[in-house]
C-alpha cells in the first residue's frame, strides 16, 4: 500500500501523513507514506501503479491540484485521487478526473475517515493476508476478514467472513506470521482481530459474528485495559 501526499503547507502535510500512518498501523497494512511539496515534483517520480492513493491539495504554487490529477488520470485510470481544499469551487473539476473524495480544510480526523471509506477497495485488495493449507490447498486468507483464530486439539480454526478455515499449526506459528496489531493473544487457546469486537462483557469479547471469545483469567484487568485501548484507538473499518 503506496500513499502519495501532495500538499505544500508543511503543517496539513504532517497532520495528513500522521492520520494515516496511524490508520495503517492500527488496520496491519504495510506500505510507504511519500510527501510532496508541488505537483510538478509528484510528477516527477510518478508512474502507472506507484501509488495505490494520491492525497492532492488544490491550491498550491505552480500547476495547481486538478492540473496535476488530469495528467496523472493519463498515465494511471485506477489510483484513488483525494483533494485536499479549503474550497469546493472545483468540485465539478474534480469529477472530470474522477476524484473519489474531498477533505475541505481545517483537515479533521472525521473528514479524514470519511474520504479513506470511498477506498475501500483499495484498502481491501492490498489488505495483508496469511496463507493456509487446507485439504491439500493453499489458501489465502486477508487479515481484514478473518476474525479470531481458535486452537482445539492441535487444529487451528481460523474463523473469518467467509466461513471457518481448519489447518495443523500452533498458535505460536500463526502469531509468528500475523502477530502485531490489530491482532491479540488475549488466551492460550485464541488470537482476536481487534477491529472485529463489538464490545468486552464480562470475562469474554464479543466479536462481530457473534461469538464470545474468552479472556484468560491470569492478567484479566489489564488484558480488558489493553483491549479497550487497542478498541478506542481504531478509526474505522475498511
Amino acid at each position: 500500500m503506496n500513499i502519495a501526499i501532495c500538499e505544500d503547507d508543511k503543517a496539513d502535510a504532517a497532520k495528513i501523513y500522521a492520520i494515516l500512518e496511524r490508520y495503517m498501523g492500527q488496520h496491519g497494512y504495510t506500505g510507504e507514506l511519500s510527501v510532496f511539496t508541488c505537483g510538478e515534483e509528484l510528477l516527477a517520480s510518478f508512474s502507472i501503479g506507484v501509488y495505490d492513493i494520491i492525497f492532492m491539495d488544490i491550491y498550491m504554487g505552480g500547476m495547481n491540484g486538478i492540473d496535476a490529477a488530469k495528467k496523472i488520470r493519463d498515465i494511471d485510470p485506477t489510483c484513488a485521487l483525494i483533494f485536499i481544499t479549503s474550497s469546493r469551487d472545483h468540485s465539478l473539476e474534480s469529477y472530470s478526473v474522477r476524484g473519489n473524495a474531498y477533505v475541505i480544510k481545517p483537515i479533521l480526523e472525521d473528514d479524514m475517515q470519511s474520504a479513506l471509506f470511498t477506498c475501500r477497495e483499495v484498502f481491501l485488495r492490498n489488505a495483508r493476508y496469511i496463507e493456509i493449507r487446507v485439504d491439500r490447498a493453499d489458501i489465502k486468507i486477508p487479515l481484514i476478514k478473518l476474525y479470531f483464530i481458535e486452537i482445539y486439539k492441535n487444529t487451528a480454526h481460523f474463523h473469518t467472513v467467509a466461513g471457518e478455515y481448519k489447518t495443523r499449526m500452533t498458535l505460536d506459528e500463526v502469531e509468528q506470521q500475523i502477530g502485531g496489531k490489530p491482532f491479540y493473544r488475549c488466551h492460550q487457546s485464541y488470537l482476536i482481530n481487534t477491529n472485529h469486537v463489538i464490545k468486552l462483557d464480562g470475562d469474554d469479547a464479543v466479536m462481530q459474528n457473534g461469538v464470545r471469545v474468552p479472556i484468560r483469567k491470569n492478567g484479566r484487568d489489564e488484558m480488558r485495559r489493553d483491549l479497550a485501548a487497542l478498541m478506542n484507538a481504531r478509526m474505522f473499518e475498511v
